[in-house]
């Protein structure tokens, strides 16, 4: 175990100083992933459920005036909203870039999702487990059925075949999938600190609870607040962690009780 991942204590064990923290915050920005943070982790994305008591408490901290929930994830904008359905919570999809509906990419770069999209579908099929996703201006390939060997072959084609499209397109890899999308849709961080930069949100206290690779870069533009690791430990730019979506909404739960 690394330095870095030794030094990513449980969030509760250093809880005490963070309730001082938010009671003397004047507003706390609380920023979710959505897969394996908010929901357990579904061989489909289609199948996850969010629990009836996570859905109580952002429904509780939704209403109160000094708080702001941000739902950011590499979903699409309508997918979080169709899942979640809880009013006054911001939903960013595409990890951030899709804040508003109606958003699309330029012909170029839809252009070249298209020409990577197709070259993939024709090899993919040889690569037992991995599969598809496509999405309105980006597309996942899945790797959570596929063998570790079958991944790492998926992986080094998809890293191949993104080369030609560089100056138009970026592969994001995460734990369980890698997201092929436009350059221009920025990643999870731009997003948390283009949000922190409005006058409202100025010197709030943001928390920032993610789980994968992708969310490395709001980890990091929220380090002035409580960014926190989901899942099993490894190297992060978290400043603590919890284990799995059941520890994010007793967290939540914990937020809630020390605004009072």
């Amino acid at each position: 175990m690394s330095p870095k991942t030794r030094s990513t204590p449980h969030l509760f064990k250093a809880w005490e100083p963070i309730t001082a923290r938010v009671r003397n915050a004047k507003r706390v920005v609380i920023f979710l992933d959505f897969d394996g943070t908010l929901v357990r982790i579904a061989p489909l994305p289609s199948g996850v459920r969010l629990e009836k008591q996570t859905r109580e408490i952002l429904q509780k901290l939704a209403r109160n005036r000094k708080v702001t929930i941000a739902m950011i994830s590499g979903r699409q904008r309508s997918e979080l909203q169709q899942h979640i359905n809880i009013r006054k919570i911001k939903y960013m999809g595409l990890y951030g870039w899709e804040s508003k509906g109606n958003q699309r990419v330029p012909f170029e770069a839809r252009e070249a999702l298209v020409r990577m999209l197709v070259s993939l579908l024709a090899e993919l099929p040889s690569y037992p487990g991995v599969w598809i996703e496509p999405k309105r201006n980006s597309f996942s390939i899945h790797l959570l059925g596929a063998p570790a060997e079958t991944q790492m072959r998926a992986r080094e084609l998809v890293a191949k075949s993104v080369k030609p499209h560089k100056a138009t397109l970026k592969a994001m890899s995460n734990i369980r999938d890698i997201e092929i999308a436009p350059v221009l849709l920025g990643d999870k961080g731009q997003a948390v600190r283009k949000f922190l930069d409005a006058p409202a949100m100025r010197g709030a206290l943001p928390f920032y609870f993610g789980d994968d690779f992708s969310d490395e870069p709001a980890f990091t533009a929220t380090r002035g607040g409580v960014p926190v690791l989901v899942g099993k430990r490894r190297a992060t730019q978290a400043k603590y962690s919890v284990r799995g979506p059941a520890e994010v909404a007793a967290a939540l739960a914990r937020i809630d009780a020390a605004i009072g």
